[in-house]
């Protein structure tokens, strides 16, 4: 089907969707032969003043560049924009409010679709409703395309293509800090919005995993333990907890399609976040609780939503980030794996000795929620429409490590400063790590 335009930025005018405006065109312009790209928003005043304003950034003509007039609120507005392009990135959040709509005009037109969400209930929701129907379409719907969850989901992946033999199990340490103290809030206002709302509907995410993962995967030994409390690891400096978002979610998708599709053994997960300090465990700990018990009530939600700075310590405010502040924030996800020097092609296979052989890999980045999530979902939709025969073999609703496992969307990530290493590998019958 012939499009007017290749890729359409949906959200444009959006804190997140402003900053991949430039990326996108750089990385447009480099492809062979270049891709045609557009945005997309409620207003064409503030569309037309965004283009501008790129304009003066990059210093060249984007007068080709189509302005296209959408609203989630709108159907028939967004029919028409997922009509003109092969594939719309979607930075209009929350997702759990406004993204189903463009998923759903996404695949009734043969529309691609990335985002860059991390709302686990809005992911496996729109897997549970419309995998189906994008498999008929033969369209690629993909989740979790930024920050949440590119760096822990394709890590895992490149895990998996660096260990000779079969990996059983990978914790996953994740890590951020500055490299220079900057005030300010961390975060936009619409993440906090969004984990106000996850919080909220918590127990409705259980009723959508009953549906959807109604067969339970086997289970395989030894078994990961999940740690609970706070622990010290070799592997980073400071003090690892269980990490909330979305990763973990987001990574066993990916490897129960890699069980359920390509009959490849599932690797055990679990993901952690590193506080530097024991003393600010507590205050987390706290803190986290008066949150999770004020987002089950509608008063309660409303109090958060008003006061982010007092409720989240300072890391979200209703004013956005400051650019000085954004570039200064570094990322980093150190994962850890140990499994067999032994392959075997048997998915279901039971190994009866303990594991022989760990792996650690580390993916870096700077500016990882405006900077590093712009590189990922705009490199993640020009894979998708330049290597579709490398990604799955029928349309569905996919996470990025299953979408992308074929593709060279890692290379493409570190020649672009989401840089993926392998820091050792180890035989663990003469040494531990």
């Amino acid at each position: 089907m012939t499009r007017a335009i290749d890729l359409v930025l949906f959200g444009a005018t959006g804190y997140t969707g402003q900053r991949v405006v430039p990326i996108l065109h750089k990385f447009a312009q480099s492809t062979t032969p270049p891709l045609t790209w557009g945005i997309a928003g409620r207003s064409e005043q503030k569309l037309q003043a965004l283009r501008q304003q790129c304009e003066q950034e990059i210093g060249t003509s984007l007068s080709n560049i189509p302005v296209i007039v959408a609203d989630v609120h709108n159907e028939p507005s967004l029919i028409e924009m997922a009509k003109q392009a092969r594939i719309v990135l979607n930075c209009s959040g929350p997702y759990r409010f406004y993204g189903e709509p463009v998923v759903k005009a996404c695949i009734n037109e043969q529309t691609h679709y990335v985002d860059v969400s991390g709302e686990p209930q809005f992911m496996e929701e729109m897997q549970l409703k419309y995998s189906e129907k994008a498999r008929q379409q033969g369209v690629y719907v993909i989740s979790g395309c930024g920050i949440d969850s590119v760096p822990s989901d394709l890590g895992v992946v490149f895990l998996q293509r660096k260990f000779q033999g079969t990996l059983n199990s990978i914790n996953v340490y994740m890590e951020t800090w500055d490299e220079k103290a900057v005030e300010g809030p961390v975060m936009n206002y619409a993440t906090w919005e969004s984990a106000v709302h996850g919080l909220a509907h918590a127990k409705d995410l259980g009723a959508v995993r009953k549906k959807l993962f109604s067969n339970k995967l086997p289970v395989f030994e030894p078994k990961l333990q999940s740690i609970t409390r706070p622990h010290r690891t070799n592997l980073a400096q400071g003090w690892a907890v269980p990490f909330p978002g979305a990763d973990r979610s987001v990574v066993k998708r990916s490897q129960r399609f890699f069980y359920e599709q390509a009959k490849k053994r599932p690797i055990q997960i679990e993901v952690y976040f590193i506080l530097k300090s024991f003393l600010t465990i507590p205050k987390l700990a706290i803190s986290s609780l008066i949150v999770q018990t004020l987002a089950q009530h509608q008063r309660g939600r409303e109090l958060l939503l008003e006061y982010p700075k007092e409720f989240s310590g300072g890391v979200f405010n209703k004013t956005s980030p400051s650019e000085e502040k954004n570039q200064n924030s570094r990322f980093s996800v150190t994962l850890y794996g140990e499994g067999w020097k032994e392959g075997v092609a048997d998915a279901d296979h039971q190994y009866d000795v303990p594991p022989n052989k760990a792996i650690c890999g580390k993916v870096k980045a700077s500016n990882p929620a405006y900077g590093a999530t712009c590189v990922c979902v705009a490199l993640s939709a020009i894979t998708v429409i330049t290597e579709t025969e490398k990604m799955p073999p029928s349309g569905g609703v996919y996470s990025p490590g299953y979408a992308f496992a074929n593709t060279t969307l890692i290379e493409r990530l570190h020649e672009n400063e989401v840089t993926f290493e392998v820091v050792f590998e180890k035989d663990l019958l003469s040494s531990k790590y």
